[in-house]
């Protein structure tokens, strides 16, 4: 087991393709939808195809959107949960080992030779200590903030152009 290994699995990437693909059309149609409700841009007629529509299907058409950022929204969670749990099991995994490395590091390093300075072993297991705290304490933000904008800020968006989108089609302005 290396470090490098373990700082990638902290790092890399924690959607795969397919969610990543999901979050894309989430956030999409999210903010289609928001515009349409937010702008006021539901189309009363579209020339070209010779369509008009009445204001019961201008509200049908906010509910189709509705329905379709729904659906978007249980895409994304069932395949980010997956994709959320792979990585964090990967990230535990790793940490386990590199732990259980360390340990025995430690142990080789600092197990007490005889006539060693009690006072010596605890300063550097505590110089020890204090290096690993300082690195966790950098990468738990990092990680927390990436997977709360991966996985929190598109379900956010989708809830939110729900609610408009439900609201504009039920008549009622913001």
């Amino acid at each position: 087991m290396t470090n490098h290994n373990f700082e990638q699995s902290l790092l890399r990437d924690a959607l795969s393709d397919v969610a990543r693909k999901e979050r894309r059309s989430l956030l999409g149609i999210s903010l289609f939808g928001i515009t349409l409700s937010i702008g006021g841009m539901v189309p009363s007629k579209i020339p070209s195809l010779g369509i008009e529509f009445q204001l019961s299907d201008q509200r049908t058409l906010l509910l189709i959107v509705a329905f379709i950022v729904s659906y978007f929204i249980v895409a994304f969670i069932i395949y980010a949960a997956s994709d959320y749990l792979s990585w964090k099991l990967e990230i535990k995994s790793w940490a386990l080992e590199k732990a259980t490395s360390e340990n025995q590091e430690v142990y080789r390093n600092y197990c007490p030779q005889p006539g060693t300075p009690e006072e010596e072993i605890e300063r550097d297991m505590g110089k020890l200590h204090k290096q690993n705290r300082i690195y966790f304490r950098l990468v738990a933000p990092i990680s927390i903030a990436r997977a709360l904008f991966d996985f929190g800020l598109p379900i956010a968006v989708g809830a939110y152009a729900l609610f408009l989108l439900v609201r504009a089609a039920a008549g009622n302005s913001i």
